[in-house]
Parts: structure tokens; C-alpha cells; sequence
């Protein structure tokens, strides 16, 4: 008799125990905040680039085309804007064997932390020039990141301003 009723205390302790450290984990995983720079950011020229993590620190890549007006003419912007977004492909990478990639998707930018707070170093790509650059990232606020794309070993750098994209409320209408 006194086996089996230490026996089920035993087991009811365990059944508390885990369900203890499984609400415990669970709320752990709540409670870890994304990084900072991961999220959805609309660039200067429309176009959105989606952050995450990845193997290699955080990746970006291009979530939403967006094809800029300037230098077309009004029948290549109207034809640019009547094109599916799949139809668009990395025709100006430097690598002919690339280009056949479809834009949509593109990873752009592969970052790691750096030593300094709220930075972020890594490589840039450019699919407007088909180049990739060494560069940084600077979260200026929550809602604010700054692209720094740099030749001659970062002497010259270059830098937009990127906007978080907030997801719309579940229910409510978009513009």
C-alpha cells in the first residue's frame, strides 16, 4: 500500500513538474524579444525588404517591387507597373549565370552584429547595378534604419533611410 501511494505522488509530482517547465519554456519564448533590425522595411524607392535571421547573422531580402519612375519613359513605367512581380529577374548582376533570378526574394543584405551597439556590418547587394558592397547598418530608432553601402575599404560610403512597414490590424482596411 505505501508503494503505490508514494508511487502516485511520484507521478503526480512529475506530471507538475513538467508542466511547470513546459509553461516555463513557453513563456521564455514569449518573452525573448525579436532583434531589432528584424521586421519588414520599406526602402526610399517603395520597394520592401523583409530581415531575419538566418544561418549567417540576418538576412534581408526583397518582399515587395516596387519599379521606380525615374529614367523611364511613360510606356516602360506604365508597361514596368502592368508586369507581374515575378516577371522581374537580377538582369543586371555581374555573374550572367545569375541573371535569371527572379527578383522577388532576392536576398540584398547578409549582416552580422557588430562590436558597436545598434550596428550591423555585412555585404549589400544592388540589383539596380548588379553589384555588392561592403557596408553597415544603423538602427537610428525602432521605426528608422540607415543602409551605408561603402567602396574603397568604407572610405566612401553612401546611405538611405528605411522605414518599418507596421502590419496592418487583423479586421481593419488598408489605404
Amino acid at each position: 500500500m505505501k508503494t503505490s501511494k508514494l508511487s502516485k505522488r511520484i507521478r503526480i509530482c512529475g506530471l507538475i513538474a513538467s508542466t511547470l517547465l513546459a509553461f516555463g519554456a513557453a513563456a521564455q519564448e514569449i518573452a525573448l524579444p525579436l532583434d531589432p533590425i528584424e521586421g519588414t522595411w520599406q526602402t526610399q524607392l517603395l520597394s520592401e525588404v523583409t530581415i531575419s535571421a538566418c544561418p549567417e547573422g540576418f538576412c534581408g531580402y526583397l518582399s515587395r517591387i516596387v519599379v521606380p519612375g525615374e529614367g523611364l519613359t511613360v510606356e516602360e513605367a506604365q508597361a514596368a507597373a502592368a508586369m507581374d512581380p515575378a516577371d522581374f529577374f537580377d538582369m543586371r548582376n555581374k555573374d550572367p549565370a545569375l541573371r535569371n533570378r527572379p527578383m522577388l526574394g532576392l536576398q540584398l543584405l547578409t549582416l552580422i552584429r557588430s562590436d558597436k551597439p545598434n550596428i550591423y556590418d555585412g555585404a549589400i547587394y544592388n540589383p539596380q547595378d548588379g553589384n555588392t558592397y561592403s557596408g553597415y547598418v544603423e538602427m537610428v530608432s525602432p521605426e528608422l534604419l540607415r543602409l551605408n553601402g561603402c567602396v574603397l575599404f568604407n572610405v566612401i560610403c553612401r546611405g538611405e533611410d528605411w522605414v518599418r512597414v507596421i502590419p496592418p490590424v487583423e479586421g481593419e482596411a488598408t489605404p
